[in-house]
Order: C-alpha cells, then sequence, then structure tokens
C-alpha cells in the first residue's frame, strides 16, 4: 500500500472573495478522505500545494518560492471541477484508481 499524499493548502488574504474558499476546500477533502492529506502549505514533506485565492488576483501565489514542489491555483468556484481532475491525478499517481465526484 503506497502512503498517503501530502498536500499544502495556502489561501490569500480574503480580501475580496467570490466564493467560499473555505466550503471549496471542504468538498474536496470529503471526497479524498483517506486518500490525500491536506495540511498548511508551510507543513514538512508536502508534495502539492493548492493556492486558494478568492478572486482573480491569484495573490496566494505571492511571497510563495516552493522549490520542487508543483503547485494548483484556484481563483472561483468554476474551478472546482478542475481541481478534482487534478486531484484524482495526483491520486492516482500513488497507484490507484478515480475518485467520482
Amino acid at each position: 500500500m503506497k502512503s498517503i499524499k501530502r498536500i499544502g493548502v495556502k489561501y490569500c488574504g480574503g480580501c475580496n472573495p467570490t466564493y467560499e474558499r473555505v466550503n471549496m476546500l471542504r468538498q474536496v477533502q470529503s471526497l479524498f478522505t483517506g486518500k490525500l492529506l491536506f495540511l498548511r502549505h508551510d507543513a514538512s514533506d508536502i508534495e502539492v500545494i493548492l493556492l486558494l485565492s478568492g478572486c482573480h488576483r491569484a495573490c496566494a501565489s505571492q511571497d510563495l518560492n516552493p522549490t520542487g514542489i508543483s503547485c494548483y491555483s484556484v481563483t472561483g468556484e468554476n474551478d472546482f471541477k478542475n481541481l478534482i481532475d487534478y486531484l484524482t491525478s495526483v491520486y492516482k499517481a500513488n497507484g490507484v484508481g478515480a475518485i467520482k465526484p
């Protein structure tokens, strides 16, 4: 059995959110419970970082320098399906099946 991948999460400052970033992450976490582990972006051994920005300015990526770590940016609720597809590919890279939202 392969180890659970560690996914870092970084939020923007929330000055002008156009969607509920926290709710989106909760939905994502519920789909990947026991499959992916969601932690702070600065936790150790992170394999991927999710950048959850509240609007299209995408400021969650500011001041971030993740050497050798893939990042995936979300800027609105329309990104939900693509985020699920991306995380499914991360999960499948662990040698397991697809996730069904």
